[in-house]
């Protein structure tokens, strides 16, 4: 079978320009030996061959960060897992797959991919911090890959950009694509950012693939550069540019009102980052609109950073992809950074923000910034540690509900059409807030940063299935939380046997409706190993299964940071440094 390969490097993309050779990129592997012998004897450099946009399809399977917009990680089609049969006996690794660099953004799924020659397969598409994607098999993950590519080059200068870029903190050695991807489900588009350094200079660029051959869909690709009205922090002459060094495309992607949509936020706090949320059009990737939520200079702040006093607001949520209700409004949590919104002002730092895109920009329709808001921010305890799941009004009493975190390890339950602002004398304007952790922000702390043991964090997103809740906290259990009266109570019905590292658990939820529910739960330990856990979703003390059980088979090396794992199709796929292990029941 001929498979789609990149060419040798002096005709891979460099993006040093826009045009295109009439090169085909799907070619059998004589061909491609003459070919390429020819071009590279005549030293000529080429870009990929754009495709036209994919036809109309209607792709199913878990194609965005925790599987739909709601964000809540409910996979409530799964026929074949159950807790009768997720045990060490009966489930456990059946293949991975080794990438060329560790594995942050989510990993996603596609059943039944027509490749475009009579092939059909269950697709799990990898994307790494080396800049590479992957189109792998799920049925045989340790064969070579359905297609790949890589934009990396270094003969060309084209490298990842190193992670301790301007003296900042490493990450894990190299900055490539960390944003779970999107993929259209009507055209079968890949979308996704990948961050690069050309000759030392630090490049962002948002690609569109046809995710059936890997190969560029329409432009293929287009440089990410913006700027906004406003004086706050590295605002020259009224302007805020957005800066590829330092601006660390987090989130997940996703898509709202026909448009591609992607947010950053910064890496690990340093240097002047601001948040900033972009709009694309998926065709053409034309940039529709641009948001930042801390345009304007403060004379006073609770903090006193490099990126205080008019700036901050990052994007990044652990990891969590914004989430857009059915009326098209867009939620997701500004974390640390300056904040004067309750005065009139632009900047909404620690804030929940409801956008809409209409034509081209973004508006702000609602807010709500917690009572403690100062003290989060001095601390780094911010609201946008976690991302906003949407829950459904099965359990709520009608109402239209979402859940957030904050790293201080409170929860908050919002109202979605009144999200109810900022009151200073506490936050009694929305339905609920409770601490899921065990310590609370206060003016005993003494150092900037609270983080440790000591701290119950909370990172991601909440899941929601069958009326209940699941939240799992650094240092602390995995807890369940019941609905009544249309709320959760705030005391758990039942917790895990076992506590979590200092990233906490990054929860989804499988099950066939309201049945056979299984919470899975993914750790990177105080060890700094990845650890994949099952348990009874009605009651969560009964653990059905974790992967060190059998560590020989099913056991993971280093864990991701804010790890997420995706159940589909009686497979359970998770990352563990620059692997994608596959599990599912025994043969």
């Amino acid at each position: 079978m001929a498979l789609y390969i990149e060419l040798p490097l002096k005709i891979a993309q460099t993006e040093d320009d826009m045009d295109k050779s009439p090169l085909p990129r799907l070619i059998q592997p004589f061909t491609l030996l003459v070919i390429a012998s020819f071009i590279l004897s005549c030293q000529v450099t080429h870009q990929p061959q754009p495709v036209s946009q994919a036809s109309v399809l209607t792709l199913k399977g878990v194609l965005m960060w925790k599987g739909d917009s709601s964000e809540s990680g409910l996979y409530a089609s799964e026929t074949t897992l159950t807790p009768a049969n997720v045990n060490v006996n009966q489930f456990g690794r059946v293949g991975s797959f080794q990438a060329d660099g560790i594995v942050i953004a989510q990993p996603l799924f596609v059943s039944g991919l027509d490749m475009g020659s009579g092939a059909t397969h269950d697709v799990v598409i990898v994307a790494t911090e080396h800049d590479s994607v992957y189109a792998v098999d799920a049925a045989n993950p340790g064969g070579a890959p359905l297609w790949e590519r890589h934009y990396v080059d270094p003969s060309s200068g084209v490298t990842t950009m190193p992670d301790n870029f301007g003296g900042r903190t490493t990450l894990g050695g190299e900055v490539g694509i960390t944003g779970t991807p999107y993929i259209d489900a009507a055209t079968g588009v890949l979308y996704f950012v990948t961050t690069i350094a050309r000759n030392g200079v630090p490049e962002q660029w948002l690609r569109a693939l046809d995710v059936r051959t890997g190969k560029d869909s329409g432009s293929g690709s287009v440089q990410i550069k913006a700027s906004v009205s406003g004086d706050g922090r590295g605002s020259v002459n009224g302007q805020i540019a957005f800066d590829p060094s330092n601006q660390n495309q987090r989130p997940g992607l996703f898509k709202v009102n026909g448009a591609i949509v992607v947010a950053w936020g910064s890496f690990s706090d340093w240097g002047v980052y601001h948040g900033w949320l972009m709009a694309f059009d998926p065709s053409t990737l034309q940039q529709i609109a641009v948001f930042n939520p801390t345009t304007q200079a403060q004379s006073t702040d609770a903090a006193s950073g490099p990126s205080d006093y008019g700036g901050g607001g990052a994007f990044w949520g652990g990891g969590a992809a914004p989430s857009v209700d059915v009326d098209g409004s867009i939620y997701l949590n500004a974390a640390d950074g300056s904040f004067n919104a309750s005065t009139g002002g632009n900047n909404y730092g620690d804030t929940l923000l409801k956008l809409r895109l209409n034509g081209g920009s973004f508006q702000v329709v609602d807010s709500f910034t917690p009572a403690n808001a100062d003290c989060i921010d001095l601390h780094d305890l911010e609201l946008g540690s976690g991302g906003v799941a949407l829950l459904p009004s099965d359990f709520t009493n009608g109402v239209s509900l979402a859940a957030a975190y904050s790293k201080e390890g409170r929860l908050f339950i919002v109202n979605r059409d009144q999200l109810g602002g900022f009151n200073a004398g506490g936050d009694n304007q929305i339905p609920l807030e409770f601490m899921v952790g065990e310590q609370q922000c206060s003016d005993a702390i003494t150092s900037d940063v609270a983080e440790g043991p000591g701290w119950n964090r909370l990172y991601g997103n909440p899941a929601f299935w069958n009326g209940y809740l699941y939240a799992a906290a650094s240092s602390l259990p995995l807890k369940q939380y019941q609905f009544q009266n249309g709320l959760p109570n705030p005391t758990p019905i039942a917790a895990s046997p076992s506590a979590y590292g200092l990233r906490g658990g990054n929860v989804v939820v499988s099950a066939n409706g309201d049945q056979d529910g299984i919470t899975w739960v993914y750790e990177k330990s105080a060890s700094s190993q990845g650890i994949l856990h099952a348990y009874d979703a009605t009651d969560v003390s009964k653990e059905l299964w974790n992967s060190n059980l059998n560590g020989g088979r099913d056991g993971m090396g280093t864990g991701i940071g804010f790890g997420t794992p995706v159940v589909s199709n009686g497979r359970v796929f998770a990352a563990s440094d620059r692997a994608i292990n596959v599990f599912g029941l025994l043969q």
